[in-house]
């Protein structure tokens, strides 16, 4: 089941780096931008590593809070650095 697990994550981390791509050709990001977005994708993907991890491993409350206390702050950062290019780019319009 594991290996399976890690086959979705990779699938998901292809995804979200093509993603990025996609945005990098839509707007100008410089490297504030880049270090924002990279946290941010990569505290999400890490928090469901974390959490399918500890749920097959039998323990799913350290799931739960793993999930919680990485995933929200990648969400958080994530959220503010599209913000912040999303308006940078409404200023240069």
């Amino acid at each position: 089941m594991m290996d399976f697990t890690w086959y979705i994550l990779g699938v998901l981390t292809g995804g979200v780096l093509y993603g990025m791509y996609l945005f990098s050709e839509k707007f100008v990001l410089n490297w504030l931008s880049w270090c924002g977005l990279g946290a941010g994708a990569g505290l999400i993907l890490f928090s469901i590593a974390w959490g399918v991890g500890a749920v097959l491993e039998g323990v799913p409350r350290a799931g739960s809070m793993g999930v919680l206390l990485f995933g929200l702050p990648g969400l958080i950062v994530l959220t503010l650095t599209i913000r912040r290019i999303l308006s940078q780019e409404e200023v240069a319009r």
